[in-house]
């Protein structure tokens, strides 16, 4: 009989149903994990669990993880804390900020267009020669600056899995003088107290970064130059094909260049942000008490309001799924459970953060299971789910179909 796996750290009684589904999604996912739940300011939840490395050396309390696409909602509350500051304004043209960006049909994207993925800029491959390009900071802007949208901007949306944290990110600069890193670090991370949010600069702290299941463990001593394998195998067919795997855009590369310490030191806004679950699930907490926290205000409770209201309820280009796009952020549901009020961003593998500022409350849920897995994207959404039975909201899915509210999965015309 398998060993029971031990959940760590503290959490209030009623928040049972977080820690049996984060022992339960471990046992079945490995690997290791850390959830945070914070209420009317103060955390109810701070648990973790599972191994943190392949030498099995457990997940510690200061282990942080990557959030993946939930980087994105770190990186859209900066933007909302420059708005609150009366630096930026949603329905400015980005180009007011950022001149070199407007340019071949990208004159009059707005802000709130770029935050909402309704500026047509979401394709990555023709932005690098080679997948380590992707690590340089100026290339990319400077090809994003050259790119056409993809569609008229504001007829659809198109979810920027990777270059919304180029083109947001270099706003952030334009407007504050800051790099990304730098604004996290004095802006968020000094001011709140946090024990651990980077984007970028974060290969300083690879011996808190946990080894990810199915992937080869981190570099974390004595990396070796980055030698990515840019031959075609003679069976790849289809010219485009050949084409990704000529520079280096293959499983085999993304994998070596993960575990490789230039990748965390790079600033990708969109991808590449680490935390531990208490120093996310507290950034959200701020905004689930309208902005401050025990003497830190980062967002004005009216930009709060608009930043949370839903821009578009159409089906996704690339996500399929009707995210209902907000400003940088997107719905975060329970299981079928509509949850309007609530705001935060997923990502890959199911992990990410939200903040409910209705119930002052907020979660951030963060692991290194095998990310790329359907069951797998929905980790967060469960563990989302189990905050609310906590609270007695949630009472399962045959109650929410037959009593609501259900979310509204039909995708909506502009």
């Amino acid at each position: 009989m398998a060993e029971k796996i031990e959940i760590k750290g503290v959490y209030e009684p009623r928040f049972e149903p977080v820690a049996k589904l984060m022992r339960k999604q471990l046992e079945h996912y490995g690997g290791g994990a850390a959830a945070c739940v914070f209420l009317e300011g103060k955390p109810v939840v701070d648990i973790w669990a599972g191994p943190g490395r392949n030498d099995g050396a457990p997940w510690q309390r200061d282990t942080m993880s990557i959030c993946y696409s939930g980087t994105k909602g770190i990186t859209a509350t900066a933007i909302h804390m420059l708005a609150t500051d009366g630096l930026i304004d949603y329905d400015a043209h980005v180009a007011d900020y950022w001149p070199e960006f407007g340019c071949k049909g990208k004159e009059h994207i707005t802000v709130r267009q770029l935050l909402s993925h309704q500026a047509g800029l979401h394709k990555l491959a023709h932005l690098v020669d080679e997948i380590t390009d992707i690590l340089d900071w100026d290339l990319i802007v400077s090809r994003l600056q050259e790119t056409e949208p993809d569609f008229h901007p504001g007829t659809a949306n198109a979810y920027q899995a990777v270059t919304f944290g180029w083109l947001v990110g270099e706003l952030i600069h334009r407007i504050s003088g800051l790099t990304v890193p730098e604004f996290i670090e004095q802006r968020i991370v000094t001011p709140l107290g946090l024990d651990g949010l980077y984007i970028g600069n974060a290969d300083t702290q690879m011996h808190r970064l946990p080894d990810f299941v199915g992937l080869p463990p981190l570099q974390r001593n004595g990396a070796r130059p980055l030698q990515m394998d840019y031959r075609v195998p003679f069976w790849i067919r289809g010219e485009r094909l050949r084409d990704l795997w000529r520079r280096g855009l293959t499983p085999k590369n993304a994998k070596q260049l993960y575990t490789h310490p230039a990748f965390w030191k790079a600033c990708l806004p969109a991808m590449n942000g680490v935390a531990t679950a208490r120093s996310l699930a507290k950034m959200y907490a701020v905004l689930a008490m309208g902005g401050e926290l025990d003497g830190v205000r980062l967002v004005s409770e009216e930009v709060i309001q608009e930043a949370s209201e839903v821009q578009t309820k159409r089906a996704d280009k690339v996500a399929i799924y009707p995210l209902h796009w907000k400003l940088g952020y997107h719905r975060t549901d329970a299981f079928l459970l509509d949850v309007p009020e609530a705001f935060g961003h997923f990502g890959l593998g199911g992990a990410g953060g939200w903040a409910n500022p209705e119930l002052k409350l907020s979660l951030a849920f963060l692991h290194s299971g095998f990310p790329v897995t359907i069951a797998g994207q929905t980790r967060t959404v469960m563990m989302t789910a189990a905050v609310y039975e906590s609270l007695g909201i949630y009472k399962g899915l045959c109650h929410t179909l037959r009593h609501g509210p259900v979310v509204d999965l039909v995708p909506k015309r502009a």
